[in-house]
Formats: C-alpha cells, sequence, structure tokens
C-alpha cells in the first residue's frame, strides 16, 4: 500500500527555477558573439555552466519531490525519493512515534525547500535521524529501528499507521535488509564513487581555472612570449602569446583521454582507474606551472 506526502510546493518551484536557468543559458549564449574581449567571453561561459549545473540540480530535485512517497507491505517499509528507496524491514522498526510526542528540540542538516525536507539529524533518546518529509515535526511519524529512526510524513497518518500494524501481523514474505536501493543510471558503481567524482572534479575545475587566467592575462602581455631559454638563461624561442590557450585546450583533451581510460579500467580494477584520474589532476597543476612561469618571464 502506498501512502502520498502532505502536498507541497517544492517541485513547482523546481520546475521554475530550472526554466529560469535555462532561459539564462540561452541570454548568455546569445550574447557571447558580442563580447569583443576575452575577459567577458570567459565569464559569460562561466556564468552559462553555473546556470547549467543549477538546472541540472533542480531537475533531480524535482524528481526527488515529485516521486516522494511512503510503501507498507508484508516485508517492511520503503521510503521512495527520487531515483532511490530506502528499505526498513519490518524486523528492525521498534516502534512508529507521532510527531506530536516528540518535545524534544530536533537539529536539521540538509535541504529544506518550501515544505519539502531531505536531510539528518540528532533527536534526544533516538539518535541520528534521517527526514523525509514535507510536513511539520507534528505532523510527521518517526519510524524507530536499532540504529537509525526515519521521519516520514504520509498525508493520512492514522492509515499508514494501521497499514504497517495489520501487515506486521501477518508476517513477512521475505527477508529485507536495512539498505539504500539506487535504480539506474544511480546503480551504477562508479556514479556513486565518490573518490571519482572528487578526482575529475579537481582536473576540471583547475583546467578552467586555468583557461581563465590565460583569459584575463591575455590583452595585458606583449605580442610575443618566451618559450625557451638557453645555458646562459637567455630566451632563444619565442611564440605568438595565443600559444598560452594551447595549455587549457590539451589539459582539457587530456582530461577527456583520461577520464574515458580510467572509465574502461574501474570494471576490471579500480586502482588503475584511480590513477589515471589522478594523473589527470597531476597534468594540470603542471600545466598550470608551465602557463605561469611563461607568463613570469615575459
Amino acid at each position: 500500500m502506498t501512502f502520498q506526502p502532505y502536498p507541497n510546493r517544492s517541485g513547482f518551484i523546481s520546475i521554475g527555477i530550472a526554466i529560469g536557468c535555462g532561459a539564462a543559458i540561452i541570454l548568455l549564449l546569445n550574447l557571447l558573439p558580442h563580447q569583443d574581449n576575452l575577459p567577458s567571453i570567459y565569464l559569460l561561459f562561466l556564468e552559462a555552466l553555473v546556470a547549467f549545473g543549477l538546472m541540472g540540480l533542480t531537475i533531480v530535485w524535482t524528481i526527488v519531490t515529485f516521486k516522494l512517497r511512503y510503501a507498507v507491505t508484508r516485508n517492511g517499509i520503503t521510503i521512495h525519493w527520487g531515483l532511490a528507496q530506502q528499505q526498513i524491514p519490518f524486523n528492525q522498526i521498534e516502534q512508529i512515534i507521532s510527531g506530536k510526542e516528540l518535545p524534544t528540540p530536533l537539529e536539521f542538516k540538509g535541504i529544506k525547500v518550501a515544505g519539502l525536507q531531505l536531510g539528518w539529524g540528532e533527536l534526544l533518546g533516538y539518535g541520528e535521524t534521517k527526514f523525509y518529509t514535507t510536513a511539520s515535526l507534528t505532523n510527521s511519524l518517526l519510524i524507530v529501528t536499532p540504529k537509525q529512526a526515519y521521519f516520514v510524513s504520509p498525508r493520512y497518518p492514522n492509515d499508514f499507521l494501521h497499514a504497517w500494524e495489520v501487515r506486521r501481523e501477518l508476517g513477512p514474505t521475505q527477508q529485507w535488509a536495512m539498505e539504500v536501493r539506487r535504480n539506474w543510471p544511480l546503480n551504477i558503481p562508479i556514479l556513486a564513487d565518490s573518490l571519482t567524482w572528487g578526482l575529475l572534479g579537481t582536473a576540471a575545475l583547475i583546467c578552467l581555472a586555468l583557461f581563465g587566467y590565460v583569459s584575463f592575462l591575455f590583452p595585458d602581455l606583449s605580442r610575443t612570449v618566451p618559450l625557451h631559454f638557453n645555458a646562459l638563461g637567455q630566451i632563444d624561442r619565442t611564440a605568438d602569446k595565443a600559444i598560452l590557450f594551447l595549455f587549457p585546450i590539451v589539459g582539457a583533451m587530456l582530461l577527456l583521454i583520461n577520464a574515458l581510460l580510467g572509465g574502461y579500467a574501474y570494471r576490471e580494477e579500480k586502482l588503475a582507474a584511480y590513477f589515471s584520474w589522478g594523473s589527470a589532476v597531476v597534468v594540470q597543476v603542471c600545466l598550470w606551472v608551465a602557463v605561469y612561469m611563461i607568463v613570469g618571464a615575459v
């Protein structure tokens, strides 16, 4: 039996923000051809990139909002949120308490948008608590287990409690594990690996920053920049300053190659994948050093 949460405006607000971000991206991209200096082009591109990221986050939040629901079966309670489900087997549920019986102040850490709360906190007497709610504390229910407590807010809490009691008495048809189950694409191991995102994200940020560094310095540089020095430290080879953009471009290409190679190796050998992605970070740093040395010699 499935129970919907209390109605909230979070999903509609997220849709509005996503539409606004999409419009901002179109506007910023249309402004790009009219810019006559590199810093402005870079800043517009960066703003469009930020807007794109924000739009992606709001789309994810919209999916979470509209898919939030609670299912009660003979095996336990499932909290559906976005592309994941928190399974709570009946043999782990000690009690379900109305929020009206919980006067203890609660610390909340997480995301709260127009009534929808996803996060965690500490509740005196119950320890760590997770939130999957769209209502106030007094209109929510606390599912208590030995290691974790869960706040939910079914629209009809009495019916929810009745469904739990009836199915608990019937007994389970199979034994569940206390776990979070993820749907595609979140169930792809590489997408759930925080180290993967950390290494590739760091390399991408360094590369993007190098593009910005070159863009802001470019107008003030002399027409040529030094590329090589002889044994006496004298410049013996120069090139047009436009060559500086070759460094972040090469960095972006190498990052893409390393990302693909690491992704290919991840299934068979994670260490090789991490080495590939870690080396991408080192390469970006080296390119930064190279550009800095060239600019410093001008």
